[in-house]
C-alpha cells in the first residue's frame, strides 16, 4: 500500500572522531557508530560494546580508573565499529548493483558476499576484551 515505493531515506551519520573526550561520558552503540542496515550487524556490535566496557567497569577501583577504562574502550572498539559504518555503507552500494568494478556482474557480486561478513562473524570477543583490559591496566 505504499504510495512511493521507491523512497526510502539512509542518513549517514559521521564517523566519530572518540567514544570518549574526558569526563563520565563514553558512547556505544549508535550513538557512537550509526550505521546503515545493510550487514544487520548494528545491535550485535552494541551488544559487543556493553560486553567489553561493562568488564572494563568491572576492573574500575577508585574514580581515576573510569577514564582509563573509557580510553581503552574507545582503543579497542572504535576500529571495528568504525570498519562497518564503512562496509555497511559498502554492501548498499553493492546490493543496489552501484559498487564501483562490480555493478550488476552476478559473480563479483557472490564473490564479494562470500567474503563480506566472515570479519565481522569470526571476532574472538573473549581475545577483543582481553586487548582492552591489557590497554586498561598498562596506563595504569
Amino acid at each position: 500500500l505504499m504510495r512511493n515505493a521507491d523512497i526510502w531515506a539512509m542518513f549517514e551519520h559521521a564517523p566519530a572522531s572518540t567514544y570518549h573526550r574526558g569526563g563520565r561520558i563514553c558512547l556505544v552503540g549508535d550513538a557512537a557508530h550509526a550505521s546503515t542496515p545493510h550487514q544487520g550487524a548494528g545491535a550485535g556490535m552494541a551488544v559487543e560494546d556493553v560486553f567489553v566496557l561493562s568488564r572494563l567497569l568491572g576492573a574500575v577501583r577508585e574514580k581515576n580508573d573510569l577514564d582509563r577504562a573509557f580510553v581503552a574502550y574507545d582503543a579497542v572498539r572504535r576500529p571495528r565499529t568504525q570498519e562497518l559504518v564503512r562496509t555497511s555503507r559498502d554492501a548498499g552500494m553493492l546490493y543496489e548493483c552501484q559498487k564501483e568494478g562490480v555493478w550488476d556482474d552476478v559473480d563479483k557480486i557472490r564473490e564479494n558476499l562470500d567474503m563480506r561478513m566472515r570479519w565481522i562473524w569470526d571476532l574472538d570477543v573473549e581475545q577483543h576484551l582481553q586487548d582492552a583490559l591489557d590497554i586498561f591496566h598498562a596506563s595504569s
